[in-house]
């Protein structure tokens, strides 16, 4: 019986002991807590109005490009056939080629840059030029598709 007198002494005495602390730690974690709660809503409130503009901003860019894709696409066309002219007339040997080649070129990254085809348009008409005269003069070297596709990107504009 003596032990179970020490055990429940010693078990009274360390029950008496956390009594003490609990509240102590009860008080921190209350301190801690509340500002925790007060933390999730204004975190959750954020987001919701981040959320809303960012919907709407989305829409908006989504419409903007389907306008400006309806409006450059015969330009677009036009900038693929003069892309493929250029590349004819890099493989084709010749002086005669290399200046429209130089302007061609410079149109197209000024077109990529500005989205403005009035050169591709202009050095288009003289690179179709050409390519019906090398196309005349031998027809192996030109192909009938390349020289109907920049015409009708021409046309398209």
């Amino acid at each position: 019986m003596a032990k179970t007198t020490k055990t429940t002494k010693s078990t009274t005495a360390k029950e008496s002991a956390p009594k003490k602390a609990a509240p102590a730690k009860d008080a921190t974690s209350e301190k801690k807590a509340t500002p925790a709660k007060k933390a999730e809503p204004v975190a959750s409130a954020a987001p919701e109005k981040k959320a809303a503009p960012a919907k709407k901003e989305a829409t908006a860019k989504k419409a903007a490009p389907k306008k400006a894709a309806a409006k450059s696409e015969p330009a677009s066309k036009l900038e693929k056939a003069c892309k493929d002219a250029v590349a004819k007339f890099q493989k084709m040997e010749g002086d005669q080629y290399k200046d429209i080649l130089e302007k061609l070129e410079w149109c197209i990254g000024s077109y990529n840059y500005d989205k403005n085809p009035e050169g591709l348009v202009q050095y288009g008409k003289q690179a179709s030029d050409l390519l019906k005269k090398a196309r005349k003069e031998n027809p192996k070297k030109v192909s009938q598709k390349l020289v109907e596709d920049l015409d009708k990107a021409l046309a398209g504009l």
